[in-house]
Protein backbone atom coordinates (compact mmCIF):
# COMPACT_ATOMS: atom_id res chain seq x y z
CA UNK A 1 0.00 0.00 0.00
CA UNK A 2 1.38 3.28 -0.68
CA UNK A 3 2.35 5.71 1.94
CA UNK A 4 1.48 8.90 -0.51
CA UNK A 5 -1.38 10.27 -1.98
CA UNK A 6 0.30 12.87 -4.10
CA UNK A 7 4.35 13.55 -5.23
CA UNK A 8 5.20 17.09 -5.51
CA UNK A 9 8.56 18.62 -5.78
CA UNK A 10 10.04 22.30 -6.16
CA UNK A 11 13.11 23.17 -7.67
CA UNK A 12 13.89 26.71 -5.87
CA UNK A 13 14.86 29.48 -6.49
CA UNK A 14 16.70 32.49 -4.28
CA UNK A 15 16.35 35.16 -7.75
CA UNK A 16 16.20 38.71 -6.11
CA UNK A 17 13.56 39.63 -8.74
CA UNK A 18 10.87 37.52 -10.25
CA UNK A 19 11.79 35.00 -13.08
CA UNK A 20 10.58 32.44 -15.00
CA UNK A 21 11.65 29.91 -17.23
CA UNK A 22 15.39 28.18 -17.00
CA UNK A 23 17.13 28.81 -13.69
CA UNK A 24 13.53 29.67 -11.82
CA UNK A 25 11.00 27.98 -9.64
CA UNK A 26 9.41 25.09 -11.54
CA UNK A 27 6.68 22.95 -9.54
CA UNK A 28 5.81 18.85 -10.57
CA UNK A 29 2.74 18.06 -9.04
CA UNK A 30 1.87 14.73 -9.28
CA UNK A 31 -1.04 13.00 -8.09
CA UNK A 32 -3.54 10.35 -9.61
CA UNK A 33 -1.41 9.71 -12.68
CA UNK A 34 -2.15 13.06 -13.74
CA UNK A 35 0.94 15.56 -13.52
CA UNK A 36 1.25 19.26 -13.67
CA UNK A 37 3.91 21.50 -14.26
CA UNK A 38 3.82 24.74 -13.27
CA UNK A 39 6.33 27.95 -13.03
CA UNK A 40 5.29 31.00 -10.71
CA UNK A 41 7.88 33.77 -11.14
CA UNK A 42 8.02 34.50 -6.63
CA UNK A 43 8.54 32.58 -4.19
CA UNK A 44 5.35 34.19 -2.37
CA UNK A 45 3.65 33.05 -5.57
CA UNK A 46 5.06 29.45 -5.34
CA UNK A 47 3.95 29.13 -1.78
CA UNK A 48 0.83 30.26 -2.08
CA UNK A 49 0.40 27.30 -4.58
CA UNK A 50 1.80 24.54 -2.59
CA UNK A 51 0.18 25.75 0.15
CA UNK A 52 -3.59 25.17 -1.59
CA UNK A 53 -2.50 22.10 -3.22
CA UNK A 54 -1.36 20.70 0.40
CA UNK A 55 -4.49 22.20 2.05
CA UNK A 56 -7.02 20.46 -0.38
CA UNK A 57 -4.87 17.25 0.25
CA UNK A 58 -5.38 18.11 3.99
CA UNK A 59 -9.04 18.72 3.58
CA UNK A 60 -9.58 14.98 1.05
CA UNK A 61 -7.51 12.94 3.92
CA UNK A 62 -4.16 12.14 1.45
CA UNK A 63 -0.83 12.47 2.52
CA UNK A 64 1.73 14.37 0.44
CA UNK A 65 5.36 14.04 -0.33
CA UNK A 66 6.84 17.30 -1.24
CA UNK A 67 10.67 17.79 -2.11
CA UNK A 68 12.45 20.86 -2.04
CA UNK A 69 15.68 21.33 -3.86
CA UNK A 70 17.51 23.11 -0.95
CA UNK A 71 19.64 21.98 2.09
CA UNK A 72 17.15 21.41 5.16
CA UNK A 73 20.18 21.64 7.64
CA UNK A 74 23.54 22.81 8.54
CA UNK A 75 26.75 21.47 9.27
CA UNK A 76 26.92 19.80 12.93
CA UNK A 77 26.92 22.16 15.97
CA UNK A 78 25.56 24.93 13.34
CA UNK A 79 21.98 25.11 15.28
CA UNK A 80 23.68 25.19 19.04
CA UNK A 81 26.02 28.23 18.08
CA UNK A 82 23.53 30.48 16.48
CA UNK A 83 20.58 29.94 18.59
CA UNK A 84 21.68 27.76 21.98
CA UNK A 85 19.09 25.12 20.61
CA UNK A 86 18.20 22.64 17.60
CA UNK A 87 17.18 22.87 14.49
CA UNK A 88 13.80 23.71 14.84
CA UNK A 89 14.94 26.81 16.80
CA UNK A 90 17.16 27.61 13.53
CA UNK A 91 14.51 27.32 11.67
CA UNK A 92 12.62 29.36 13.38
CA UNK A 93 15.13 32.33 13.60
CA UNK A 94 15.59 32.17 9.90
CA UNK A 95 11.55 32.82 9.66
CA UNK A 96 11.95 35.02 11.95
CA UNK A 97 14.80 37.10 10.33
CA UNK A 98 14.32 36.53 6.88
CA UNK A 99 11.99 38.91 4.56
CA UNK A 100 10.63 37.85 0.98
CA UNK A 101 8.04 40.36 -0.52
CA UNK A 102 5.99 39.58 -3.46
CA UNK A 103 8.48 41.01 -5.71
CA UNK A 104 10.98 38.39 -4.65
CA UNK A 105 13.08 41.32 -3.19
CA UNK A 106 14.88 39.62 -0.11
CA UNK A 107 17.33 40.39 2.50
CA UNK A 108 19.23 37.08 3.13
CA UNK A 109 22.53 38.87 2.55
CA UNK A 110 21.98 41.02 5.65
CA UNK A 111 20.62 38.05 7.54
CA UNK A 112 23.97 35.71 6.88
CA UNK A 113 25.88 38.90 7.81
CA UNK A 114 24.21 39.39 11.59
CA UNK A 115 24.28 35.32 12.05
CA UNK A 116 28.10 35.40 10.71
CA UNK A 117 27.93 38.11 13.89
CA UNK A 118 27.45 35.06 16.59
CA UNK A 119 30.92 33.20 15.47
CA UNK A 120 34.09 34.43 16.23
CA UNK A 121 36.47 35.98 13.85
CA UNK A 122 35.37 35.57 10.95
CA UNK A 123 31.85 33.84 10.07
CA UNK A 124 31.10 30.40 7.80
CA UNK A 125 28.65 32.37 5.36
CA UNK A 126 30.54 33.84 2.42
CA UNK A 127 29.58 35.69 -0.99
CA UNK A 128 27.79 38.27 -2.25
CA UNK A 129 26.91 40.41 -5.38
CA UNK A 130 30.39 42.67 -6.13
CA UNK A 131 28.20 45.83 -6.10
CA UNK A 132 27.64 45.23 -2.82
CA UNK A 133 29.71 45.39 0.65
CA UNK A 134 28.69 43.87 3.83
CA UNK A 135 30.91 44.37 6.98
CA UNK A 136 30.49 41.07 8.52
CA UNK A 137 29.84 39.46 5.03
CA UNK A 138 33.17 38.17 2.84
CA UNK A 139 32.81 38.04 -0.70
CA UNK A 140 34.82 34.38 -0.79
CA UNK A 141 35.61 31.55 1.61
CA UNK A 142 37.62 32.13 4.57
CA UNK A 143 39.07 29.92 6.90
CA UNK A 144 38.39 27.83 10.30
CA UNK A 145 35.42 25.13 9.64
CA UNK A 146 35.56 22.67 11.52
CA UNK A 147 37.75 25.00 14.50
CA UNK A 148 36.22 28.20 15.28
CA UNK A 149 33.86 27.25 13.20
CA UNK A 150 31.18 24.51 12.39
CA UNK A 151 32.24 22.08 9.37
CA UNK A 152 32.74 23.29 6.13
CA UNK A 153 30.09 20.22 4.89
CA UNK A 154 27.30 18.28 6.12
CA UNK A 155 27.35 14.29 5.99
CA UNK A 156 25.24 15.10 2.61
CA UNK A 157 27.89 16.33 0.87
CA UNK A 158 30.35 14.24 1.23
CA UNK A 159 31.68 12.48 -1.88
CA UNK A 160 28.85 14.21 -4.48
CA UNK A 161 28.70 17.03 -6.45
CA UNK A 162 26.68 19.00 -4.29
CA UNK A 163 27.64 22.84 -3.25
CA UNK A 164 28.19 23.81 0.42
CA UNK A 165 25.91 25.40 2.38
CA UNK A 166 27.64 28.53 3.83
CA UNK A 167 28.00 29.67 -0.26
CA UNK A 168 25.27 32.74 -0.95
CA UNK A 169 26.46 33.79 -4.19
CA UNK A 170 27.41 32.82 -7.49
CA UNK A 171 27.37 29.02 -9.51
CA UNK A 172 25.63 26.27 -7.33
CA UNK A 173 24.75 29.02 -4.57
CA UNK A 174 22.52 27.16 -3.07
CA UNK A 175 23.11 28.47 0.45
CA UNK A 176 20.57 31.66 -0.81
CA UNK A 177 18.58 29.12 -1.38
CA UNK A 178 18.64 27.20 2.10
CA UNK A 179 17.47 30.83 3.65
CA UNK A 180 14.79 31.45 1.74
CA UNK A 181 13.59 28.17 1.81
CA UNK A 182 13.97 27.19 5.04
CA UNK A 183 12.38 30.33 6.43
CA UNK A 184 9.21 29.61 3.79
CA UNK A 185 9.04 26.28 4.76
CA UNK A 186 8.70 27.26 8.68
CA UNK A 187 5.72 29.38 7.95
CA UNK A 188 4.25 26.60 5.82
CA UNK A 189 4.44 23.84 8.68
CA UNK A 190 3.05 26.37 11.18
CA UNK A 191 -0.30 26.27 9.94
CA UNK A 192 -0.60 23.03 8.08
CA UNK A 193 -0.36 19.48 9.47
CA UNK A 194 3.66 19.24 8.03
CA UNK A 195 6.45 16.82 9.20
CA UNK A 196 10.14 17.65 8.20
CA UNK A 197 11.96 14.60 6.99
CA UNK A 198 14.20 12.84 8.29
CA UNK A 199 14.73 15.20 11.51
CA UNK A 200 11.09 14.76 12.78
CA UNK A 201 10.16 11.46 10.89
CA UNK A 202 10.83 9.03 8.48
CA UNK A 203 7.55 8.76 6.69
CA UNK A 204 5.90 6.48 8.42
CA UNK A 205 3.34 8.67 10.20
CA UNK A 206 0.87 10.72 9.49
CA UNK A 207 0.60 13.91 8.08
CA UNK A 208 2.69 15.05 4.81
CA UNK A 209 6.18 14.89 4.59
CA UNK A 210 8.49 17.68 3.43
CA UNK A 211 11.86 16.28 1.98
CA UNK A 212 15.15 18.11 0.46
CA UNK A 213 16.03 16.57 -3.08
CA UNK A 214 18.99 16.81 -5.02
CA UNK A 215 17.84 16.94 -8.54
CA UNK A 216 20.57 16.54 -10.26
CA UNK A 217 20.40 13.02 -8.56
CA UNK A 218 18.97 11.67 -12.29
CA UNK A 219 18.82 12.60 -15.40
CA UNK A 220 16.19 15.27 -16.26
CA UNK A 221 13.04 14.25 -18.50
CA UNK A 222 13.07 14.08 -21.61
CA UNK A 223 9.68 15.14 -22.11
CA UNK A 224 10.47 18.83 -20.95
CA UNK A 225 12.23 21.61 -22.64
CA UNK A 226 13.34 23.33 -19.59
CA UNK A 227 16.11 21.17 -17.68
CA UNK A 228 14.61 22.51 -14.43
CA UNK A 229 11.21 21.33 -15.92
CA UNK A 230 12.44 18.28 -16.51
CA UNK A 231 14.42 17.79 -13.61
CA UNK A 232 10.98 17.92 -11.26
CA UNK A 233 8.94 15.89 -13.18
CA UNK A 234 11.31 12.78 -13.16
CA UNK A 235 11.66 12.82 -9.29
CA UNK A 236 8.24 13.17 -8.67
CA UNK A 237 7.18 10.05 -11.21
CA UNK A 238 10.43 8.02 -9.67
CA UNK A 239 8.95 8.32 -6.20
CA UNK A 240 5.46 7.80 -7.55
CA UNK A 241 6.74 4.46 -8.85
CA UNK A 242 9.05 3.36 -5.86
CA UNK A 243 5.95 4.56 -3.63
CA UNK A 244 3.38 1.85 -5.20
CA UNK A 245 6.43 -0.74 -5.74
CA UNK A 246 6.54 -0.37 -1.85
CA UNK A 247 10.67 0.86 -1.94
CA UNK A 248 9.72 3.85 -0.96
CA UNK A 249 10.04 3.16 2.71
CA UNK A 250 13.55 1.56 2.15
CA UNK A 251 14.32 5.16 0.74
CA UNK A 252 12.61 6.88 3.69
CA UNK A 253 14.59 5.16 6.21
CA UNK A 254 18.13 5.20 4.86
CA UNK A 255 19.65 7.73 7.37
CA UNK A 256 19.21 5.00 9.81
CA UNK A 257 22.25 3.63 8.08
CA UNK A 258 23.49 7.47 8.20
CA UNK A 259 25.38 9.23 10.48
CA UNK A 260 23.01 10.09 13.89
CA UNK A 261 24.13 14.15 13.09
CA UNK A 262 21.95 13.75 10.13
CA UNK A 263 18.58 12.77 11.68
CA UNK A 264 19.44 15.54 14.93
CA UNK A 265 20.65 18.26 12.88
CA UNK A 266 22.03 18.05 9.39
CA UNK A 267 19.09 16.59 6.82
CA UNK A 268 20.35 15.31 3.92
CA UNK A 269 19.06 14.37 0.44
CA UNK A 270 16.17 12.30 -0.48
CA UNK A 271 17.62 9.56 -2.38
CA UNK A 272 20.97 9.40 -1.27
CA UNK A 273 22.54 6.04 -1.29
CA UNK A 274 19.72 4.85 -3.42
CA UNK A 275 20.67 6.44 -6.17
CA UNK A 276 20.00 2.84 -7.68
CA UNK A 277 17.12 1.71 -6.49
CA UNK A 278 16.13 5.40 -8.42
CA UNK A 279 17.62 4.44 -11.66
CA UNK A 280 15.72 1.81 -11.51
CA UNK A 281 12.15 3.71 -11.14
CA UNK A 282 13.02 5.62 -14.10
CA UNK A 283 11.06 4.51 -17.47
CA UNK A 284 13.32 2.48 -20.19
CA UNK A 285 12.67 3.62 -23.76
CA UNK A 286 10.46 1.38 -26.08
CA UNK A 287 12.93 -0.30 -28.80
CA UNK A 288 10.05 -2.53 -30.26
CA UNK A 289 8.78 -0.66 -33.40
CA UNK A 290 5.11 -1.74 -32.98
CA UNK A 291 5.11 -1.04 -29.74
CA UNK A 292 6.33 2.78 -29.88
CA UNK A 293 3.46 2.75 -32.90
CA UNK A 294 0.80 1.32 -30.51
CA UNK A 295 1.81 4.02 -27.53
CA UNK A 296 2.32 6.84 -30.06
CA UNK A 297 -1.46 6.54 -31.01
CA UNK A 298 -2.70 5.91 -28.01
CA UNK A 299 -1.18 9.28 -26.65
CA UNK A 300 -2.54 10.88 -29.48
CA UNK A 301 -6.23 9.07 -28.66
CA UNK A 302 -5.69 10.45 -25.14
CA UNK A 303 -4.62 14.10 -25.64
CA UNK A 304 -6.60 14.97 -28.99
CA UNK A 305 -10.08 16.30 -29.57
CA UNK A 306 -11.64 14.66 -32.78
CA UNK A 307 -14.93 15.79 -32.44
CA UNK A 308 -15.43 18.33 -34.80
CA UNK A 309 -14.04 15.38 -37.39
CA UNK A 310 -16.24 12.85 -38.95
CA UNK A 311 -15.17 8.80 -37.78
CA UNK A 312 -13.72 8.45 -41.23
CA UNK A 313 -11.13 11.22 -40.82
CA UNK A 314 -10.12 10.07 -37.41
CA UNK A 315 -7.19 8.24 -38.27
CA UNK A 316 -5.86 10.57 -40.60
CA UNK A 317 -5.96 13.08 -38.05
CA UNK A 318 -4.31 10.77 -36.06
CA UNK A 319 -1.86 10.18 -38.26
CA UNK A 320 -0.93 14.06 -39.26
CA UNK A 321 -0.60 14.56 -35.11
CA UNK A 322 1.73 11.78 -35.07
CA UNK A 323 3.96 13.14 -38.26
CA UNK A 324 4.20 16.34 -35.87
CA UNK A 325 3.28 16.14 -32.62
CA UNK A 326 0.58 18.65 -32.25
CA UNK A 327 -2.43 17.15 -30.72
CA UNK A 328 -4.38 20.54 -30.96
CA UNK A 329 -4.31 19.76 -34.83
CA UNK A 330 -7.60 18.85 -35.41
CA UNK A 331 -9.31 22.49 -34.87
CA UNK A 332 -7.62 23.93 -37.80
CA UNK A 333 -8.73 21.27 -40.23
CA UNK A 334 -10.79 21.73 -43.23
CA UNK A 335 -12.28 19.32 -45.79
CA UNK A 336 -14.69 18.56 -48.32
CA UNK A 337 -17.34 15.64 -46.76
CA UNK A 338 -16.70 13.58 -49.45
CA UNK A 339 -12.72 13.58 -48.68
CA UNK A 340 -12.05 10.17 -47.30
CA UNK A 341 -14.03 8.41 -49.44
CA UNK A 342 -12.58 9.88 -53.17
CA UNK A 343 -9.11 9.44 -51.47
CA UNK A 344 -9.55 6.22 -50.19
CA UNK A 345 -10.94 4.89 -53.51
CA UNK A 346 -8.34 6.14 -55.89
CA UNK A 347 -5.40 5.12 -53.93
CA UNK A 348 -6.67 1.61 -53.95
CA UNK A 349 -7.41 1.54 -57.43
CA UNK A 350 -3.93 3.05 -58.47
CA UNK A 351 -4.36 6.64 -59.00
CA UNK A 352 -1.06 8.69 -59.14
CA UNK A 353 0.56 10.77 -56.62
CA UNK A 354 1.89 14.03 -57.46
CA UNK A 355 3.69 15.33 -54.50
CA UNK A 356 5.14 18.68 -54.85
CA UNK A 357 8.92 17.79 -53.47
CA UNK A 358 11.04 14.59 -53.15
CA UNK A 359 10.38 14.76 -49.11
CA UNK A 360 7.07 14.35 -49.57
CA UNK A 361 7.47 11.04 -51.99
CA UNK A 362 10.07 9.76 -49.35
CA UNK A 363 7.56 9.75 -47.16
CA UNK A 364 4.81 7.41 -48.47
CA UNK A 365 4.70 3.98 -47.66
CA UNK A 366 5.20 1.93 -50.45
CA UNK A 367 3.83 -1.32 -49.35
CA UNK A 368 0.23 0.42 -48.12
CA UNK A 369 0.05 1.36 -51.92
CA UNK A 370 -0.73 -1.43 -54.65
CA UNK A 371 0.30 0.04 -58.59
CA UNK A 372 0.59 3.95 -57.58
CA UNK A 373 3.33 5.76 -59.04
CA UNK A 374 4.90 8.58 -57.07
CA UNK A 375 5.46 11.52 -59.27
CA UNK A 376 7.98 14.59 -58.22
CA UNK A 377 8.46 16.81 -61.19
CA UNK A 378 10.25 19.60 -58.86
CA UNK A 379 13.59 17.83 -60.40
CA UNK A 380 12.92 17.29 -63.89
CA UNK A 381 15.56 19.02 -66.13
CA UNK A 382 12.70 20.86 -67.27
CA UNK A 383 11.82 22.48 -64.51
CA UNK A 384 13.99 25.50 -64.40
CA UNK A 385 13.77 26.74 -67.97
CA UNK A 386 9.76 26.55 -67.24
CA UNK A 387 10.49 28.30 -64.23
CA UNK A 388 12.25 31.18 -65.64
CA UNK A 389 9.99 31.56 -68.46
CA UNK A 390 6.92 31.48 -66.46
CA UNK A 391 9.03 33.77 -64.00
CA UNK A 392 7.64 31.79 -60.65
CA UNK A 393 9.24 29.77 -58.42
CA UNK A 394 10.26 25.75 -59.54
CA UNK A 395 7.42 24.50 -57.15
CA UNK A 396 5.32 25.88 -59.42
CA UNK A 397 6.76 25.16 -62.88
CA UNK A 398 6.99 21.83 -61.70
CA UNK A 399 3.12 21.63 -61.63
CA UNK A 400 2.92 22.08 -65.24
CA UNK A 401 4.72 18.94 -65.69
CA UNK A 402 1.64 17.47 -63.80
CA UNK A 403 -0.68 17.53 -66.77
CA UNK A 404 -0.69 14.59 -67.95
CA UNK A 405 -1.30 12.76 -64.64
CA UNK A 406 -3.19 14.95 -63.06
CA UNK A 407 -6.91 13.10 -63.86
CA UNK A 408 -7.75 10.87 -60.84
CA UNK A 409 -4.56 11.84 -59.30
CA UNK A 410 -3.59 11.99 -55.47
CA UNK A 411 -2.39 15.58 -54.91
CA UNK A 412 -0.02 16.17 -52.17
CA UNK A 413 1.29 19.47 -51.04
CA UNK A 414 3.53 19.39 -48.39
CA UNK A 415 6.13 22.29 -49.06
CA UNK A 416 5.41 25.00 -51.38
CA UNK A 417 2.46 27.24 -51.25
CA UNK A 418 3.29 28.71 -54.62
CA UNK A 419 2.41 24.95 -55.85
CA UNK A 420 -0.97 25.08 -54.31
CA UNK A 421 -1.57 28.45 -55.98
CA UNK A 422 -0.52 27.51 -59.42
CA UNK A 423 -2.47 24.05 -59.25
CA UNK A 424 -6.00 26.49 -58.44
CA UNK A 425 -5.23 28.35 -61.59
CA UNK A 426 -5.18 25.09 -63.97
CA UNK A 427 -7.86 24.07 -62.39
CA UNK A 428 -9.37 27.41 -62.39
CA UNK A 429 -8.55 26.93 -66.86
CA UNK A 430 -9.78 23.88 -66.91
CA UNK A 431 -7.21 21.15 -66.79
CA UNK A 432 -9.05 17.69 -65.37
CA UNK A 433 -9.28 17.19 -61.45
CA UNK A 434 -7.53 15.46 -59.68
CA UNK A 435 -9.42 13.37 -57.09
CA UNK A 436 -8.33 14.37 -54.37
CA UNK A 437 -6.12 17.25 -53.16
CA UNK A 438 -4.00 16.57 -49.68
CA UNK A 439 -3.21 20.57 -48.50
CA UNK A 440 -0.01 21.32 -46.16
CA UNK A 441 1.99 23.66 -47.33
CA UNK A 442 4.04 25.60 -44.40
CA UNK A 443 5.65 28.60 -43.89
CA UNK A 444 4.91 32.46 -43.34
CA UNK A 445 4.58 33.61 -46.72
CA UNK A 446 1.65 32.13 -48.58
CA UNK A 447 1.05 29.03 -46.65
CA UNK A 448 -1.96 29.73 -45.19
CA UNK A 449 -2.97 32.04 -47.99
CA UNK A 450 -3.19 29.05 -50.30
CA UNK A 451 -4.85 27.13 -48.51
CA UNK A 452 -7.73 29.76 -47.54
CA UNK A 453 -8.44 29.81 -51.60
CA UNK A 454 -8.78 25.82 -51.47
CA UNK A 455 -11.35 25.85 -49.01
CA UNK A 456 -13.41 28.80 -50.35
CA UNK A 457 -12.89 27.61 -53.83
CA UNK A 458 -12.33 23.82 -54.22
CA UNK A 459 -14.18 23.41 -58.01
CA UNK A 460 -15.66 20.45 -56.84
CA UNK A 461 -12.13 19.36 -56.21
CA UNK A 462 -12.33 16.83 -52.92
CA UNK A 463 -9.59 18.17 -50.30
CA UNK A 464 -8.41 18.26 -47.15
CA UNK A 465 -6.06 21.31 -45.86
CA UNK A 466 -4.22 22.14 -42.43
CA UNK A 467 -5.56 25.77 -42.43
CA UNK A 468 -3.25 28.72 -41.22
CA UNK A 469 1.27 28.74 -41.18
CA UNK A 470 1.98 24.61 -40.04
CA UNK A 471 1.91 21.80 -42.43
CA UNK A 472 5.18 20.09 -44.13
CA UNK A 473 6.08 16.96 -45.85
CA UNK A 474 5.90 14.93 -43.19
CA UNK A 475 2.02 15.83 -42.63
CA UNK A 476 1.35 15.28 -46.42
CA UNK A 477 3.21 11.96 -46.54
CA UNK A 478 1.14 11.08 -43.35
CA UNK A 479 -2.35 12.02 -45.06
CA UNK A 480 -1.45 9.86 -47.95
CA UNK A 481 -0.53 6.61 -45.88
CA UNK A 482 -4.10 7.27 -43.87
CA UNK A 483 -5.99 7.62 -46.62
CA UNK A 484 -4.28 4.71 -48.31
CA UNK A 485 -4.21 2.01 -45.43
CA UNK A 486 -5.23 3.87 -41.81
CA UNK A 487 -3.42 3.16 -38.86
CA UNK A 488 -1.72 -0.08 -38.37
CA UNK A 489 -3.78 -2.92 -36.89
CA UNK A 490 -2.32 -3.70 -33.37
CA UNK A 491 -3.16 0.20 -32.51
CA UNK A 492 -6.54 0.50 -33.05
Amino acid sequence: MSLFDGYLMVDWSSSSVPATGADSIWIAWLRGGDLRLTNPETRVQAMAEIADILREATARGERVLAGFDFPFGYPEGTAHALTGGDWRDLWRLLSDQIIDDDHNANNRFKVAARLNQRFPGVGPFWGHPSRHTYDDLAKTCGQGYGETLPPRNRYAEEGNRAQEVWKLFGIGSVGSQALTGIAALERLRANLPCRVWPLETLGEDEGHVLAEIYPSMLPPHPGESVKDAGQVRRLAEVFAVLDRRGDLREVLRKPLDMPAKVRLEEACMLGQDCVELLTAAMPTYLKDPAAIYRQSFETVRAEADFSKLPKDLHPVATRLIHACGMVDLPQDLSFSDDIYTAAHTALTNGAPILCDCEMVGAGIIRRYLSENEVIVTLNDPRTPNLSANLKTTRSAAAVELWRDHIEGAIVAIGNAPTALFHLLEKLDQGWPKPAAILAFPVGFVGAAESKAALSANPGNTPFIALQGRRGGSAMASAAVNAFAAGLPEDTQ
